[in-house]
């Protein structure tokens, strides 16, 4: 955050300030410049990686490129940003998100020349989880081990440390989730009978509401928090068919506002601010499975929860981004291992129990600056606040922070028609 000090204006107030002063546009070149920003660190890091003969990855924040331009192009959108077609399945489009590495994308109706609505990944975790349990249905593990007992009968060998039996192992439990997931019927095209498809789960997050470039940012953040969406399309309908030029997310929009902040303007504590934190924090233990994790997150529609350990101190997150695996990799990662060993191959790293899997969090005297900048930083969705003994007590999202500037200009709105009421 850059610029002179604001002492006279509350956090809630300096926020909210930026958004009524720029518009759609700014974001969305603010966004381009970034992008191009981390490509030439990405590419340098590649370079060094290479040389050094390191195949080293550095580990995937959950959507911190929620903004980032694809290469799919076509009707309804320009070649630079990604949309989903209405005729592809859930499987293909939960596909051309991850491979983007984008946590959602609106999805267009070439038929009807209209934006269905807004596909997730969070739409695919319901999926996927279902087809896990038909996976369990068809003998899964059983059916493994059954491979694995005949594999071993009268060889004095350890099935662990031979390639064959886990090549076996990993050709045998891909076979049975492809199963499952034709029984799904979510890799399927629409026309089939019974198929899944992307328009049905798009639908429960409609674009009801179009937003151009010239839009104010403000009303944007209006549009986000009464309509709990995540991100929203920028289209422009000049030629008389709506056009996708670009996304706004949120973590894009925080990111923005960070960037605009003046130099100590967001100076209070979360308390002194106002910005309600102390929440009931969803969460797993270590011990629990990736697959019992997932079915928690799908129930309570989460995009991210904790995972503690036996003591209750947060040692980990995961959201909806790191299932991925379990459908791409043709069963080389198992959702019935515990999560942070599911964690540790997702994120193809070389992390040991031990070594826990990075998180992101404050303490609950953290200022509304600290949580912003860190938001902003690390791409995270949300930011856990734990106590002095690293337990959380609280969380901050995105969804959070946008309301709570918003709510500010809906206090100040009533300020001003209760000082014109003689009745108030």
């Amino acid at each position: 955050m850059s610029g002179s000090s604001s002492s006279n204006k509350n956090s809630a107030t300096t926020l909210l300030n930026i958004v009524k002063s720029y518009r759609a546009s700014d974001v969305l070149e603010f966004t381009a410049k970034r992008k191009v920003a981390d490509d030439s660190r990405e590419g340098i890091l590649h370079n060094l990686n290479a040389s050094s003969g390191s195949s080293q990855s550095r580990p995937e924040a959950e959507g911190e490129d929620d903004d980032k331009n694809g290469h799919r192009g076509g009707e309804g959108r320009p070649s630079s940003v990604i949309v989903v077609d209405s005729t592809m399945t859930p499987l293909e489009a939960a596909t051309l998100l991850w491979e983007n590495n984008i946590m959602g994308a609106p999805v267009y109706d070439a038929t009807t020349k209209t934006f269905v609505g807004m596909f997730d990944v969070r739409d695919i975790l319901s999926c996927v989880t279902a087809a896990h349990r038909e996976y369990l249905e068809l003998g899964g593990p059983n059916a493994i081990v059954a491979v694995g007992k005949h594999h071993t009968s009268g060889e004095d060998i350890h099935q662990a440390n031979d390639a064959t039996y886990l090549e076996t192992h990993r050709k045998i439990q891909g076979e049975l989730l492809a199963k499952a997931i034709q029984r799904l019927k979510i890799s399927t095209k629409p026309s089939t009978p019974g198929a899944v498809t992307v328009s049905y789960l798009a639908a429960r997050n409609p674009v009801d509401q179009t937003y151009s470039k010239d839009t104010l940012l403000l009303d944007i953040c209006k549009g986000l928090t009464s309509r709990h969406m995540h991100r929203v399309p920028i289209t422009d309908s000049s030629s008389g068919t709506p056009v996708c030029i670009g996304i706004i997310s949120q973590s894009g929009l925080v990111a923005f506002l960070a960037s605009k902040c003046p130099h100590g303007s967001l100076d209070e504590t979360m308390i002194d601010a106002g910005l309600s934190f102390r929440k009931d924090v969803v969460q797993v233990a270590e011990s629990e499975t990736a697959f019992t994790t997932f079915e928690l997150l799908d129930s309570k529609r989460l995009s991210g929860i904790a995972v503690v350990d036996e003591d209750g101190k947060l040692i980990g997150n995961t959201s909806a981004v790191d299932i991925k695996n379990a459908v791409m990799d043709a069963g080389r990662t198992v959702m019935d291992m515990d999560i942070l060993s599911y964690l540790a191959c997702v994120r193809q790293s070389q992390v040991m129990k031990n070594c826990k899997v990075p998180n992101c969090h404050v303490r609950e005297d953290a200022t509304v600056g600290n949580v912003v900048n860190l938001l902003a930083k690390t791409g995270f969705h949300r930011v856990f606040v734990v106590d002095d003994g690293m337990k959380p007590v609280g969380v901050i999202s995105f969804t959070d922070i946008i309301q709570f500037f918003v709510k500010s200009e809906m206090d100040e709105n009533d300020v001003e028609g209760n000082a014109g009421d003689p009745n108030s």
